[in-house]
């Protein structure tokens, strides 16, 4: 499985229904390119709208897709077999990354059951699992 990203630096898509653990995940996106681009979300069903509008689909710009996995109305689980479904042509653009205070080992194994998923990460997120982030989709394994 390929995933190469086409610019130095792709957009930033974030989910999460702490808005605490938004803002510090965009801090450290942003001490580490200040011009990245990046769009935060507190809901599934907004995330979902945006990613499913056609300029988002057809746009050529890589996307990092960091998402909570532990939300209320729709989890994580519930996202990610949406994206299975939805999103397979953008497979080589959208790079999902998914995040959690308290996951299972049960949890984490269905998390990588999920073809669109590169890794998990655990929280709280830092520097240093930012550039594990930069450095799976910079070079694949």
């Amino acid at each position: 499985m390929k995933h190469t990203i086409k610019k130095s630096f792709p957009r930033f898509i974030l989910l999460d229904d702490d808005l605490f653990a938004l803002a510090f995940a965009e801090k450290i996106i942003l001490k580490n390119n200040r011009r990245a681009g990046i769009i935060a979300f507190s809901a599934a069903k907004e995330a979902i709208k945006y990613m499913e509008r056609e300029d988002f689909k057809n746009t050529n710009t890589d996307a990092v897709f960091l998402t909570d996995l532990h939300m209320p109305e729709i989890d994580g689980f519930a996202l990610l077999d949406r994206m299975e479904d939805k999103f397979t042509a953008m497979k080589e653009r959208l790079h999902v990354f998914v995040l959690s205070a308290a996951a299972c080992p049960a949890e984490v194994r269905r998390v990588f059951s999920y073809s669109c998923v590169i890794g998990f990460i655990t929280k709280p997120f830092s520097d240093h699992k930012m550039e594990q982030i930069l450095d799976c989709v910079r070079y694949p394994l």
